[in-house]
């Protein structure tokens, strides 16, 4: 059990539902997350990687090695049409052999190396010297992280490169192949999964759209939601109460998890240290939930 202390409350976390590896856009591979996760005092970790699975049988011989309790993950980039923002759907306890689930994967690792060699010729365009090496040889799926750690020449952090030219509300970003929100819920669903809105606030203020919330979760309900993530990373007290009563009002599944990429990383919050103020949050319960999903129907 991880116990720490955020503005004089002491919070106590057992589980982390949001993670990322080498086989996204994660600073760690698959053992070291795992044993990180252990180490910290986590009994239950699940991996997220954008797009892929590619690595969670590595995540989960690692985890029964260690004595944690293993949630197949996944985060899907996805989107909506009204508001147009890049929306992300965590899918949780899916069986990873459904024949449909695959062929979705299969698309989206091409849309990622499609849109990877189009930012990279335009970053070349821009004078910018990319070591294509280091595209070669990722695992799993090539990300945005990954282009910003091939550019030689940035003279910058990673962070602001990336802010700079490979945000979406970037002046230079180039439009990746999306799966509809209503898309990735439903092929969640077919493989046995539970389908969970990713952080939610953060993305409608990245889209400057935190007027269009109400519209956008009853939208998401409509599809098939079957939650929201409430306690995420570095939120407030006041974003959770408001996730909290969304996901409450419409009896909706209420998740937790820090998207950790890796350490050192600005403005991301570490592994098991998520906020989960102000409200219950019962996670042995979440996890029991969630066990019961992990076996395909």
């Amino acid at each position: 059990m991880i116990i720490y202390t955020y503005e004089g409350v002491k919070i106590e976390i057992i589980v982390d539902l949001h993670s990322h590896t080498t086989f996204s856009d994660g600073d760690l591979d698959p053992s070291k997350l795992v044993k990180l996760a252990h180490d910290s005092g986590l009994r239950a970790l699940s991996v997220t990687d954008h797009d892929t699975i590619e690595g969670l049988d590595i995540v989960e011989r690692e985890c029964a090695k260690r004595g944690l309790k293993f949630i197949p993950g996944i985060e899907f980039t996805s989107k909506l049409d009204l508001p147009d923002i890049e929306l992300h759907v965590l899918g949780y306890g899916f069986d990873r052999e459904e024949e449909s689930l695959l062929k979705m994967l299969d698309e989206a690792k091409h849309n990622a190396n499609e849109y990877c060699e189009k930012v990279c010729s335009m970053l070349e365009s821009h004078e910018w010297v990319i070591d294509r090496s280091t595209l070669e040889n990722v695992s799993g799926i090539p990300t945005r992280h990954d282009i910003a750690q091939s550019v030689v020449n940035k003279g910058m952090s990673n962070f602001d490169f990336h802010n700079q030219w490979l945000s979406e509300t970037s002046p230079h970003t180039i439009e990746m192949k999306k799966f509809p929100a209503a898309e990735t819920i439903k092929a969640i669903h077919n493989a046995g999964g539970i389908a969970i809105c990713a952080h939610l606030l953060r993305t409608l203020d990245m889209y400057h759209d935190m007027h269009m919330l109400p519209f956008v979760t009853e939208s998401l309900v409509n599809y098939g939601v079957d939650g929201f993530e409430v306690f995420y990373g570095n939120s407030s007290i006041e974003q959770i109460g408001t996730m909290f009563n969304i996901s409450k009002s419409k009896d909706l599944l209420m998740t937790g998890g820090s998207d950790y990429h890796g350490p050192g990383r600005t403005g991301r919050c570490m592994l098991g240290r998520y906020n989960i103020q102000g409200h219950g949050f019962d996670q042995r319960e979440l996890v029991r939930f969630l066990e019961k999903d992990i076996t395909p129907p």
